[in-house]
């Protein structure tokens, strides 16, 4: 479902009326539901920074770093003699 901007509108003004009586600004609250959404998904959010995390080891291990040297073994080149 699709919500308006004229819905969103009417629901945020009802909130910031219904907080200001309670003497409590609309951001403040806003960012407590921000915070507690983030807490309850914690689980999730860790998941997925592990799984990142794991990637770019496993991609580490593959490439070399820029910085890092790489040991090259020098092999003899044969010479033909004519």
């Amino acid at each position: 479902m699709t919500v308006s901007q004229k819905d969103v509108k009417k629901s945020k003004d009802l909130v910031e009326k219904l907080l200001k009586v309670n003497d409590q600004k609309y951001n403040d609250w806003l960012h407590q539901q921000h915070q507690q959404f983030i807490e309850e998904n914690q689980d999730l959010i860790l998941q997925a920074l592990s799984a990142f995390t794991g990637q770019e080891e496993e991609e580490e291990k593959k490439e070399p770093k820029v910085n890092e040297q790489v040991s090259v073994k020098p092999t003899s080149i044969p010479v033909m003699q004519n």
